[in-house]
């Protein structure tokens, strides 16, 4: 009798939801009593906050509460990073709603919970919130100059990380042909078709989160140490995905909020993305910048290969975001033989949407990094593309 489930026929069991219309999505979900919370985020790239009044949202007809950061401030803890990838990384507090400052467009500022999310938003023109602007930081190689703007008061400079596997120095020396090229992978939103939701109730004692997130489990864990809210009196449910694509692997601001909204107020309270937040507040991906050398003999083998990265991390560290350049770091070199490799990677802060997991999380980028170096070295040595990549090949024994 086999036991194997390779080459078995296997019938998907989420077709016939998806085809007839049965599934659940958290923006189908209500709950008796539920009110709907909107986010007034900022419009500045970074801003010192002098200056927030909510009151005249309150007044409104349908509103229920409005709320600062300054309001939660003392119970909305950081947001956090579970990968911190080298003994020099800094990883600053990460409030999920600010309180004192700005670093990125869309940052959440204010919210009104309403009975309903249209109510809600059009409360939003009546919150007042005064800036004091701040130079904003784009550029990673100004990022990292002297002088430069600070995102944060350590500096620009998150991490650097380093890796070397023989000797470099000797695999370029005296090489026949050293190819040198930098590459940009520019930064991008995913963009899954349903947008974020997260729905959360309590009974008073106890909580449920319903959230579209790929990590369930990891969200229920870190959620009890941002919130206090012991982890066995915690439950958090994921109905129906509509895409993720990295982007819901994540813990965010709106799921923090919306557990302490919920706890504040007694009841129900759900949060639906538009399309347009989308785009400022789930997490983006890649913006790197890839110096690389490579080494080869004159007959198109490999010698050696550096890989320097500049890696944009935005203005905070999310859960996995320092982690996911140098998840690269393992496929510049993965299957082609060479004698020596070096890999460093900087990470640096800037005033932009923070960076996290998208798609491959650094592999993809590191994959057209190695492979673009491939077709340079064959159209240096006049060599077909497909040859230098078989004379180049780690070959199973």
């Amino acid at each position: 009798m086999t036991t194997t489930e390779v080459g078995r026929a296997r019938r998907r069991k989420e077709d016939g939801r998806l085809l007839t219309g049965r599934t659940q999505w958290t923006d189908n979900l209500t709950q008796p009593g539920m009110l709907q919370v909107v986010f007034l985020r900022s419009p500045m790239a970074h801003a010192r906050i002098t200056r927030v009044d909510v009151s005249g949202a309150r007044e409104l007809p349908g509103v229920v509460a409005a709320f600062s950061g300054q309001d939660f401030a003392a119970e909305q803890g950081s947001l956090p990073c579970a990968w911190p990838v080298s003994e020099d990384i800094h990883i600053p507090d990460h409030p999920p709603m600010a309180v004192s400052e700005v670093r990125y467009v869309g940052e959440a500022v204010a919210c009104v919970v309403a009975t309903d999310r249209y109510r809600a938003a059009d409360a939003l023109e009546a919150i007042e919130v005064d800036y004091e602007p701040l130079p904003a930081v784009l550029d990673m190689n100004d990022a990292l100059t002297d002088g430069s703007p600070k995102v944060h008061e350590n500096g620009n400079q998150a991490f650097s990380a380093k890796i070397t596997s023989g000797d470099v120095e000797a695999a370029f020396r005296d090489a026949p042909v050293v190819i040198d090229r930098t590459f940009i992978q520019q930064r991008l939103i995913p963009t899954a078709m349903e947008p974020r939701a997260v729905l959360a109730n309590t009974d008073g004692d106890s909580f449920t989160l319903w959230s579209s997130t790929q990590i369930p489990h990891v969200l229920r864990v870190m959620l009890a140490v941002v919130t206090g809210i012991p982890e066995h009196k915690l439950r958090v449910i994921a109905p129906d995905v509509g895409g993720g694509f990295g982007s819901k692997l994540q813990v965010t601001a709106e799921e923090v909020l919306c557990l302490l909204l919920t706890r504040r107020l007694g009841k129900p309270v759900k949060w639906t993305e538009s399309r347009s937040e989308g785009n400022l507040t789930v997490h983006h991906g890649r913006d790197q910048i890839q110096h690389l050398r490579l080494a080869a003999g004159a007959d198109g083998r490999i010698r050696g290969l550096q890989v320097d990265l500049l890696a944009d991390m935005g203005a905070y560290l999310m859960l996995v975001t320092p982690g996911v350049p140098l998840l690269g770091a393992q496929m510049f070199n993965a299957i082609y033989k060479m004698d020596a490799y070096e890999f460093s990677c900087t990470g640096v802060f800037t005033t932009k949407m923070p960076t996290d997991a998208y798609r491959g999380a650094g592999r993809p980028e590191a994959t057209f990094g190695i492979e673009r170096m491939m077709d340079e070295l064959a159209a240096e040595l006049g060599l077909d593309t497909m040859e230098v990549r078989r004379r180049n090949w780690i070959r199973h024994e």
